[in-house]
């Protein structure tokens, strides 16, 4: 009878070392692919990383080993020519065609949803602390050359029926996969009655409100989730980043 209680309490003791050596595997296994993600291996660019980043980051635990890993990208949508300044993407157009320039933009507002979950993921830095009030990601700097700072200004409104006319997938528009509406009802007076300036720079951004919706927005709540702010495009003045009030900024320059 001895022997029989010995041999059940190594039985035990193998089980938990097995339990303990999965554990390590894991953790092993999801250290290795965001390091694999991090040194960009096999030409991964720098907004699939950002979105490993940030899938990595909203699993349980994750934070102790995956940091948000997002830059944002300055987009020059050129023309013919060069932007001014520094210029990470260009994007080349026809600028007598408004629907190509317009798809750039409709492009990079998608991928920024897309990068940082679509909603359904929360890239705030100290998630476990509460985060703060309202946690931005600056996806991109927009400008335009001077091929396309010679055209007329695009309507928002022209735009934004762009985005609910002009379809993303065979299944979606652009409207209905960055703010699950096809109709622009929903816009502010004060918003679409803008114009998209193209000899001015503009931002795409995108954040998690912590307790509401954000005091100065175009846009109501989201059927998924209230808390998560699809992406918006601005003009980059001083005005326009004070009035949006970020608390902090998961991007890096």
């Amino acid at each position: 009878m001895k022997i029989k209680i010995f041999e059940k309490n190594i039985k035990g003791e193998l089980t938990t070392k097995q339990l303990v050596t999965l554990i390590v595997l894991i953790t092993s296994f999801i250290i290795i692919l965001f390091l694999i993600y991090r040194l960009n291996l096999g030409g991964t660019t720098d907004a699939e990383i950002c979105r490993n980043s940030v899938v990595l980051r909203d699993k349980p635990l994750a934070d102790l080993v995956a940091p948000i890993d997002c830059k944002t990208q300055y987009v020059c949508i050129s023309g013919g020519r060069d932007c001014e300044g520094t210029t990470s993407e260009k994007i080349k157009v026809d600028p007598k065609n408004k629907n190509e320039t317009m798809k750039a933009l409709a492009d990079k507002m998608a991928e920024c949803w897309w990068q940082f979950g679509e909603g359904k993921a929360d890239f705030r830095a100290n998630p476990r602390e509460g985060g703060t009030a309202i946690t931005c990601a600056l996806c991109s700097l927009v400008d335009f050359d001077n091929t396309l700072q010679e055209e007329q200004p695009i309507s928002y409104k022209e735009f934004y029926d762009y985005l609910r006319t002009t379809p993303k997938t065979n299944s979606q528009t652009y409207l209905q996969y960055l703010y699950s509406e096809n109709n622009i009802d929903f816009l502010s007076q004060n918003y679409i009655t803008n114009n998209l300036e193209l000899n001015k720079p503009y931002f795409i951004l995108t954040a998690i409100s912590k307790d509401s919706i954000w005091s100065y927005t175009p846009f109501v709540r989201l059927a998924i989730d209230p808390d998560y702010q699809p992406p918006i495009i601005l003009e980059k003045n001083i005005e326009n980043y004070n009035a949006i009030k970020c608390d902090e900024f998961i991007t890096k320059a």
